[in-house]
């Protein structure tokens, strides 16, 4: 299985590097909105939909995606952008509280299908928006790989220091596999690199500071991403949600950190200090 893991990294990651470097924005947005329509499918199985009913969530998700992108270039589309990457970001918040309760209270609530489908909406959608905000940006496609750098770091250091330090769980009624000392280790291992991607971008004083502290934040609220994915599957009583990526599972198995960490990447680079 680790070999799998292993050879399916290298295989994907050259082609994600190459392609957020040069590929137009364009491209970047239809590949990532291709990847939130197999998610959708994904997503569809976690709600025990029949096979109609995840046909009408990925058409869902594909028209609010294609109604963002069509009408971006206009001017009070920045707030709906705003909008709906802050909605993401709410939803992250409110995923640590059912992380800590799990599961009690979760059938009742996030449980049922209607409160599950526009959870869904919202957390397929924003990092469509989020992904196409950060490659068009200033510096975008460096920005851009610098993200998916820091949510592979967290991802990286959590693995190691869970394996060599792990001692306490947690959220064992999620994910009984991951540790504190886990946690931490992403944390730190996702600052240090947000202080080389800082200098990278050319970023220095105050702003370099936040930056890597936006790293940091990133980590954590990457683990949210996939505890949450986790009680969504374990609500629907499967393992992994698909088997797109062998050794890794399907598209929210491999992109649960990706779904939480953008939303809250684009708006923490609103609050970082203005460059000198």
């Amino acid at each position: 299985m680790l070999s799998t893991r292993i050879a399916t990294a290298l295989a994907v990651v050259p082609l994600a590097v190459l392609g957020m470097l040069f590929l137009p924005t364009a491209a970047i947005t239809l590949v990532f909105a291709l990847l939130m329509l197999l998610g959708a499918w994904e997503w569809g199985g976690l709600m025990r939909l029949t096979d109609t009913g995840r046909i009408v969530l990925t058409l869902g998700v594909a028209l609010l995606i294609f109604l963002f992108a069509l009408v971006r270039t206009q001017l009070w589309l920045v707030a709906a952008d705003n909008l709906l990457v802050g909605a993401a970001c709410l939803w992250w918040l409110v995923a640590i509280y059912w992380i800590a309760r799990f599961p009690r209270g979760w059938a009742e609530t996030m449980g049922r299908t209607a409160v599950g489908v526009a959870v869904g909406l919202i957390v397929l959608v924003a990092p469509v928006a989020a992904v196409t905000y950060l490659h068009q940006s200033d510096q975008g496609p460096l920005l851009l790989l610098t993200f998916f750098f820091l949510v592979w770091a967290a991802d990286t250091g959590a693995y190691f220091a869970g394996r060599m330090l792990g001692r306490h769980k947690l959220a064992p009624a999620v994910s009984p596999g991951k540790t504190r000392e886990g946690a931490v280790g992403g944390f730190v291992a996702a600052m240090l690199f947000a202080g080389a991607g800082a200098w990278l971008l050319g970023y220095s004083g105050d702003r370099l500071i936040a930056f890597m502290f936006l790293g940091g934040w990133v980590a954590i609220i990457s683990v949210v991403g996939d505890l949450s994915i986790s009680m969504f599957k374990r609500h629907a009583g499967i393992k992994d949600s698909g088997t797109l990526f062998p050794g890794h599972g399907g598209v929210l198995d491999r992109l649960d950190s990706v779904l939480a960490a953008a939303p809250w990447f684009v708006a923490g680079l609103h609050w970082l200090p203005s460059a000198v």
